[in-house]
């Protein structure tokens, strides 16, 4: 083979290969910085009011992280008030010493029907916005159904609790009770924990509840939700609903949303806050989806 020939093989053998693409250096990527709220002059603190569905201690104890987030969020220290009772709650909203409010869904009705609210949140647990009521007994009680309760004594939560009263009453009277004489002793016991433990302890035979409350029970003090039995479901009500006073400044209010609606029970750091209250997100207010509720208690005060 002459030097020729051989010259003139290897450049085609080159030609026909793939030429070799240089790729060029990743460019850096560039991340915004992420923005600080600025307080504005005069908000030196939030006042994050609560319902006391649970006790004082429960109710505290459960809400500390996601107080401590809204806290970095809003670059101000946060404060947590639970009301002496629902109705408590509501009036000390009225009178302007909450800047923040979780409101259960009767406890909303009722409020909404006496001032007007800004709604921003509301909450979702087990998968889904609305919840069932429960009516239970001590699972070694012989009672197994509802018409098994005439005459026995029935702890309530507090007049304006959507599960552990008004639901659960309208069920009752759904299946025939008259609620003034075919119960035995009623008593309004001011929380869902106060009548699990009156329940539970054979104060009175029955109660009515939210479906997360033996969870919550089980986790505040250590009791199987096994050491009770549910014998009827009420219909689904939306869950609780976050509002601010109609007067907090906008630019505030939305500080709220954007630091607590982008919190998940799909990410470790959203379970961390939401995991003591047994919640999986927060989904926008939505003041229509109450009026099962405000329904239900024009009906009973017929």
């Amino acid at each position: 083979m002459t030097r020729r020939f051989s010259l003139a093989l290897t450049l085609a053998l080159l030609s026909c290969t793939d030429p070799v693409m240089v790729q060029p250096p990743p460019s850096r990527r560039v991340v915004a910085p992420v923005a600080v709220f600025s307080p504005p002059s005069g908000f030196t603190r939030l006042r994050f009011g609560l319902v006391p569905f649970l006790s004082e201690e429960t109710m505290i104890a459960s809400h500390k992280r996601m107080a401590d987030h809204l806290a970095k969020s809003l670059s101000v220290p946060v404060e947590l008030i639970v009301g002496d009772s629902y109705g408590d709650s509501i009036d000390r909203l009225q009178r302007g010493e909450f800047d923040l409010i979780e409101l259960s869904p009767l406890a909303y009705a009722e409020a909404s029907s006496r001032m007007k609210l800004r709604c921003i949140l509301q909450t979702i647990a087990d998968g889904s916005a609305t919840a069932s009521g429960y009516i239970f007994v001590r699972d070694d009680s012989p009672r197994r159904s509802i018409e098994d309760l005439k005459g026995a004594s029935f702890g309530f939560v507090d007049p304006m609790s959507t599960s552990g009263s008004l639901m659960a009453r309208k069920l009752l009277k759904d299946k025939g009770f008259d609620l003034t004489s075919d119960l035995g002793k009623t008593e309004y016991l001011g929380n869902h924990e106060a009548v699990l433990m009156a329940v539970l302890e054979g104060r009175v035979d029955a109660g009515a509840t939210y479906q997360g409350s033996f969870a919550a029970l089980r986790r505040s003090k250590g009791i199987d939700p096994l050491s009770f039995r549910v014998i009827a479901k009420t219909p689904r009500t939306p869950r609780d609903i976050y509002c601010v006073r109609p007067d907090l400044p906008k630019e505030i209010a939305d500080a709220i949303t954007a630091s607590l609606m982008p919190l998940s029970g799909r990410d470790r750091a959203g379970r961390e806050i939401l995991g003591p209250l047994s919640l999986n997100g927060f989904q926008p207010a939505n003041d229509q989806a109450y009026d099962l509720v405000r329904n239900v208690a024009a009906e009973l005060k017929k």
